[in-house]
């Protein structure tokens, strides 16, 4: 994988030095990404809080199961009423698990992107992005072009068919060669517990984002393949999440990226895929 951006992603500058392999040269400072990331968190508006079950603590090397019950316990209704947070349900259900089977990609799931899309950019969050990116002269087309190139572009992952794309990565999940890929969101997690469709197994971290939500790194069993270690937010909105990510991914990527939520440092890794001629987001998500 190759992280060098080019201006097919409406990105005005290149990381100079970037090489096959990953780029570590940074369009932003650590400050600068410390900042910006504070400034995302403050101007969102947040959700009410999902309660956790954590229950047992593990490593990825355990076997036994250390969770008798499922990770999630009640979710506020107006925590999913909440308008990003319902769209982004409704696309949870477009994408086929197995990197090996073709993406039916119909008109109603371009209409259910297109309105995640438009939901996302009326929010504070993304807008504030969209000025931090174009004041660093970081893109200079529309944020939301950028988003709908780099999150839903389709490619192929490991096999010989149009089967992924970094949003259902990252979001959704998938499974490759016998193992859980991606699946680094909480609404997705618990949707698939609730309908037993996912097990966990434990936690192996806990970060706490002072009441803003958490990451939390599990192992858990979706689909009856394993994911021995993965990491999500929980309670934090699709707008952040994904500005988060976005951010990263065009300042810094294939590379640790230094943020922080709530005086919380921790870093966010991004790996990117080239496909004809331009940059997409391969995988995204907390690394703790």
């Amino acid at each position: 994988m190759e992280g060098r951006l080019i201006c097919a992603l409406l990105l005005c500058a290149v990381a100079a030095g970037s090489r096959p392999g990953g780029s570590r040269v940074s369009l932003l400072t650590k400050a600068e990404l410390h900042t910006l990331s504070e400034e995302l968190l403050r101007v969102d508006t947040g959700v009410q809080q999902p309660t956790l079950n954590e229950q047992g603590k593990t490593s990825g090397a355990a076997t036994r199961d250390l969770a008798a019950n499922p990770l999630f316990g009640s979710v506020p209704a107006a925590t999913m009423d909440k308008e990003t947070v319902r769209l982004m349900q409704s696309l949870l259900d477009n994408y086929e698990p197995q990197v090996t089977s073709r993406e039916v990609y119909t008109n109603a799931e371009k209409s259910e992107e297109d309105q995640f899309l438009d939901a996302l950019m009326r929010t504070a969050v993304m807008q504030t992005l969209e000025r931090n990116l174009k004041r660093k002269n970081i893109i200079s087309g529309s944020l939301r072009t950028t988003l709908k190139d780099i999150w839903f572009t389709q490619y192929k992952r490991g096999g010989s068919r149009v089967s992924s794309s970094g949003f259902e990565h990252v979001f959704v999940g998938e499974l490759k060669g016998g193992k859980v890929a991606g699946l680094h969101n909480w609404q997705n997690f618990r949707k698939e517990e609730e309908e037993g469709d996912l097990d966990y197994k434990g936690y192996i971290r806990l970060v706490d984002l002072n009441g803003k939500g958490k990451i939390i790194k599990v192992r858990f069993v979706w689909l009856n393949q394993p994911k021995p270690v993965g990491s999500i937010f929980v309670g934090v909105t699709p707008e952040l999440e994904m500005a988060l990510y976005t951010a990263c991914f065009l300042a810094k990527p294939d590379s640790r990226c230094p943020v922080k939520l709530n005086n919380k440092e921790f870093n966010i890794q991004t790996w990117s895929i080239k496909l004809r001629g331009k940059s997409v987001i391969g995988s995204a998500y907390p690394d703790i």
